[in-house]
């Protein structure tokens, strides 16, 4: 029997979801059988492996089923059945790389029961036992607003294309995003920090406002009250301090997340809970400005509640220590105003370590430890040296000027879109893969170039050229937008427009003019300087916010060819 172990240690990082699609015959397990079937391995929010086949069900496919799939008799015909996949088929389930494995699909029941009776069925019946998790339950937990939460209403809700619907691959594709879009939420917005904790939060009762919890009655407001404006919530004790402040995209819908009737919370978040006696909230115009506004107050009143639930999780970069002498690359979720290069943030971990893999495999830069290193002509060579993959700088093997010159080669294999490069060997694969027809590859290859794409448009902003950086960010939110407006990496001003009345205003204009005028024309000459930390902070912030916003909301990166004219046109339009 395979089995799943029943500790809560797990992570996400050493969690594999098995997200599975299968095509059939029919509703039923029992007396049905899968024509198609497709298993997609999603660990730390990557797509590492993936295995999709027809069926042969050994009966015939309805022409309505043929209608909705796509799939007829004769495309099964002479495609194994499942008896003779099923091997293949539980040694990609039972992922020995993992410490626990979680079967994952939308409405997941109907998926795992025609697996499960696939597998009974055998001359040697084999009994699965995995813990299940619904994207589709998650969506009435996260979505409550869209109407339907089918498969194809919440790809589309979230931007995710599905390019043949009812096929199996393709829908699990889709789920796969869909699974890593909530579980990057539940961490960020609902700070549930375990597997286990999605688990829990799947089954959780949705509030319906009647029977209120002693919690809610307790800090004695009502939840019909808050705004669905964005914003950040300060919960207070019976002292007044403030103990934990958190942000919201809608204030309304996070704050009631904390008062379901039931046990499904988090241990951490029921002893806040326990400890609350008021809750306040600000609006503010944007989630951005939430996302800013939260870590200032983080910094200022330091919640004891914010130290022991881990609120925002930072997305990595790859750190060039260029103010070194002999420069190391690493992989760090923090910046400090150190000198060095920056490259990020990216949205998936799997990138950065293909990426950093790429340039351990390919390029001279050192892999000791040591953050920094003196030179001298007595150390050893170290087994980098002895493999091939460093040049010992530590040694003076390879002089500082030299040294610098891989560095360089580095810098533009990250940035560059050449064929030499991490972009161009990424398409490189992708095109290899396509004319392979291994089309689920080549879709995976795609999303890491695009993942790369989206870093390099804004490379700049956390790098040694950040002095020089000029940004504009626009984000709309019903009948406002706010806009940011950034020079040499400092969020310099924000200013909020009324969509319905301001942009077509010529006083709007004039002012928008003389903003742009003063902060990207007249200071073109702004003195650079040593960042404080809320400045970092608020780099950091608006930094990873672009990493996983960029694509629904608008930012410009100013270069000398603009004019004031393109960047209020940019403003308004």
């Amino acid at each position: 029997m395979a089995n799943i172990k029943s500790e809560n240690k797990n992570t996400f990082e050493n969690t594999t979801f098995i997200v599975c699609d299968v095509e059939t015959t029919g509703m039923s397990a029992v007396h049905n059988r899968i024509t198609e079937i497709a298993l997609i391995k999603v660990r730390d929010e990557e797509i590492i492996d993936t295995y999709t086949t027809l069926v042969n069900p050994g009966q015939h496919i309805p022409y309505g089923i043929t209608q909705l799939t796509g799939i007829s008799n004769e495309d099964v015909f002479d495609k194994p059945s499942f008896s003779e996949i099923s091997d293949k088929v539980l040694e990609f389930i039972n992922d020995k790389n993992a410490e626990e494995v979680i079967f994952t699909g939308h409405n997941v029941n109907f998926d795992f029961s025609f697996l499960s009776e696939s597998f009974r069925r055998l001359d040697k019946p084999i009994y699965i036992n995995y813990k299940t998790l619904c994207t589709c339950k998650l969506a009435r937990r996260q979505l409550k607003h869209l109407k339907s939460k089918s498969l194809g209403n919440v790809a589309e809700h979230l931007g995710i294309k599905i390019k043949k619907k009812h096929r199996a691959y393709d829908d699990t594709l889709a789920t796969a995003k869909i699974l890593t879009h909530f579980i990057r939420e539940l961490q960020e917005e609902y700070e549930l920090e375990t597997p286990e904790d999605v688990l829990r939060f799947q089954n959780s009762k949705i509030f319906s406002g009647e029977n209120r919890p002693l919690a809610l009655k307790r800090v004695n407001i009502n939840l019909k009250d808050i705004p669905k404006d964005p914003g950040v919530y300060y919960m207070r004790s019976s002292s007044n301090e403030i103990i934990y402040i958190g942000k919201a995209k809608c204030l309304k819908d996070r704050v009631s997340t904390y008062f379901r009737h039931n046990d499904n919370l988090s241990f951490k978040i029921k002893k806040l809970l326990t400890s609350v006696r008021k809750l306040e909230f600000e609006i503010t115009d944007s989630e951005l400005s939430a996302l800013i506004l939260e870590s200032r107050m983080i910094k200022k009143y330091k919640p004891r509640f914010n130290t022991a639930i881990k609120r925002f999780r930072f997305h990595p970069f790859l750190k060039f220590d260029v103010q070194n002498e002999f420069p190391k690359l690493e992989t760090v979720y923090e910046i400090e105003n150190d000198g060095a290069y920056y490259y990020g943030p990216f949205a998936s971990r799997g990138t950065v370590r293909h990426i950093y893999k790429d340039i351990y495999n390919n390029f001279k830069i050192r892999k000791c430890e040591d953050r920094t290193i003196k030179a001298s002509k007595e150390k050893p060579n170290c087994m980098y040296f002895d493999i091939g993959k460093c040049e010992a700088p530590c040694n003076l093997t390879i002089q500082s000027t030299e040294y610098r010159e891989e560095v360089n080669k580095v810098h533009r294999f990250i940035i560059d879109e050449t064929k030499n490069s991490a972009m161009g060997a990424l398409k490189s694969l992708m095109d290899e893969s396509a004319e392979n027809e291994d089309f689920e590859k080549a879709a995976l290859l795609r999303d890491r170039i695009s993942d790369i794409q989206k870093v390099m448009s804004y490379r700049k902003v956390i790098t040694s050229a950040i002095n020089n950086k000029k940004i504009i960010i626009k984000c709309d939110n019903e009948n406002k937008r706010e806009l940011f407006f950034i020079q040499n990496g400092k969020l310099m001003k924000t200013i909020t427009l009324n969509r319905d009345n301001d942009f077509d205003q010529r006083p709007v204009t004039e002012e928008l003019s003389g903003l742009i005028e003063l902060l990207y024309f007249s200071l073109n000459k702004f003195v650079k300087h040593k960042y404080t930390q809320e400045e970092l902070d608020e780099i950091k912030v608006i930094s990873n916010w672009l990493a996983l916003n960029r694509d629904r909301n608008s930012a410009l990166e100013l270069s000398d060819e603009y004019k004031i004219e393109d960047l209020i046109k940019f403003c308004l339009r």
